[in-house]
C-alpha cells in the first residue's frame, strides 16, 4: 500500500478483459478528440463501485469481499447510457443497465456489511445506489461540455460481463485485493 494515507476505500465490480479494453478505446478516443485526461492518468481500471468507505478497517473489508465473491457467479453487463451527476465535479459516466441479478448482488453485499457493522457512504446503500462506471471526473466546465457533447455523438454500447471484485485504497488509487466471479454454468 502506498505511503500516503487514502482518502477512502471502495469495493468495486471488474468487467471482463474484452469490455475493459473496449471502455479504454472509447475513453481514448474521448481524448483525442480534445478531452484532457484527468481519470486516465489515475492508473483507474473501469469498474462499478458496490460501497466506498471513510476510514475503515480495510483488512475487514477484504476478508468480507472474499467471502462473498464466491457466491455470485459473473453477471452479464451492458453500458448502455452515459451521464452525470447534478455536482461541481463534473462527473460523466457509463451507466449499466441495472438487472435484477446486479441488484441483488449489491443489495447482498450491504447486508453483510451491516451484518459486520460496516458503513458505506450513502450514495451506495440500497435503494439510493446509481449504479455508474465513472468516464471521466474534475473536468472544467468546457471540457465537461465537450465530452458530453462528444458521448451523445459517438457512445455506443458497451457489452460483456462482470468477471471480478475487488477493494481498492484511493487516492492515489492502491489495487489491495481482487477475487474472480464464478463462471456461470453453461446449459
Amino acid at each position: 500500500m502506498s505511503d500516503s494515507k487514502p482518502k477512502g476505500y471502495a469495493v468495486q465490480l471488474y468487467f471482463d478483459q474484452k469490455m475493459e479494453d473496449d471502455f479504454f478505446t472509447f475513453r481514448e478516443s474521448l481524448y483525442k478528440l480534445g478531452i484532457n485526461p484527468v481519470l486516465g492518468k489515475l492508473d483507474d481500471r473501469p469498474h462499478v463501485s458496490l460501497a466506498v468507505f471513510g476510514n475503515i478497517d480495510f483488512d475487514r473489508v477484504v476478508k468480507i469481499t472474499s467471502a462473498f465473491a464466491p457466491l455470485y457467479k459473473q453477471l452479464p453487463v451492458q453500458l448502455d447510457a452515459f451521464g452525470s451527476f447534478p455536482t461541481s465535479s463534473n462527473v460523466l459516466y457509463l451507466l449499466p443497465v441495472p438487472s435484477h441479478p446486479l441488484l441483488e448482488l449489491h443489495k447482498q453485499f450491504h447486508e453483510l456489511l451491516l451484518k459486520e457493522k460496516i458503513l458505506s457512504s450513502h450514495y451506495y446503500l440500497p435503494d439510493q445506489w446509481v449504479p455508474h462506471c465513472t468516464l471521466e471526473f474534475e473536468l472544467s466546465d468546457d471540457q465537461f461540455n465537450l465530452a458530453f457533447q462528444l458521448c451523445k455523438k459517438h457512445f455506443s454500447p458497451i457489452r460483456g460481463t462482470f468477471s471480478s471484485i475487488g477493494v481498492i485504497a484511493f487516492r492515489p488509487i492502491d489495487y489491495l485485493a481482487e477475487f474472480s466471479l464464478p463462471i456461470q454454468d453453461i446449459e
